[in-house]
């Protein structure tokens, strides 16, 4: 059973005459993985939705992939962007045009974990170039702002696999220090949802997309 487009309101109370209700808004698994994210809509417009989430979610301001996207064409070559997607020189040229910095700087890892501001960073994953917003590099573990996936963990050895060692970074008037992209929220899975409200032995089997079928009653 698929879930529905849009969120559906959920009606709490007695159904007898006269009784009080409440409607709620609920959220989907899927949807909850993308709060705080851009989430791209076409195969090449990755880095749209990446340069939409910085600017929305750490300068304050409001916008979206088309428009991004829609700008983003102004300073690139549409056919080379449709087959292979935007550049991190057009997404340079694109902040510049809207009176931003942005540049790439080359940096090992342990120094990306002392960046307390997020970037971007574009991922070689099995010859599929995609660009995710690091948020927060840790030890271990890289939280990616990934517009495809959502909000997710990498392991270290699987980001840095995947990473070209750049880390591209946009500056400019408006910057919030504080803001919510560098407090990413902890991994989102069906173990840590039951530990916080049951106590199952299937919990352990009830990962974010195993594939096993599992069903909740109450």
């Amino acid at each position: 059973m698929t879930a529905p487009a849009q969120n559906p309101p959920l009606w709490l109370g007695q159904t007898s005459e006269g009784a009080r209700t409440t409607q709620v808004t609920l959220t989907s698994w899927k949807d909850r993985k993308f709060i705080g994210l851009v989430r791209q809509q076409t195969d090449f417009s990755c880095g749209a939705a990446v340069m939409a989430t910085i600017f929305n979610e750490a300068f304050g301001r409001t916008t979206t992939e088309q428009q991004v996207l829609v700008n983003m064409l102004k300073v690139a070559d549409p056919d080379i962007v449709r087959d292979k997607g935007f550049s991190l020189l057009d997404m340079k040229n694109y902040a510049r045009l809207i009176g931003m910095e942005a540049e790439g700087y080359r940096l090992d890892y342990d120094k990306l974990t002392q960046l307390d501001l997020p970037s971007i960073a574009l991922l070689d994953i099995k010859g599929y170039k995609h660009f995710v917003v690091i948020r927060k590099a840790f030890a271990d573990r890289v939280a990616v702002g990934d517009p495809a996936l959502g909000n997710r963990m990498m392991s270290r050895k699987e980001f840095e696999k995947s990473w070209n060692d750049v880390a591209f970074v946009v500056a400019g008037e408006g910057y919030d220090p504080e803001n919510d992209l560098i407090d990413p929220p902890s991994p989102l899975s069906a173990k840590r949802l039951l530990d916080l409200h049951a106590s199952l032995p299937a919990a352990e089997t009830a990962e974010f997309g195993n594939n096993a079928a599992f069903s909740f009653s109450f």
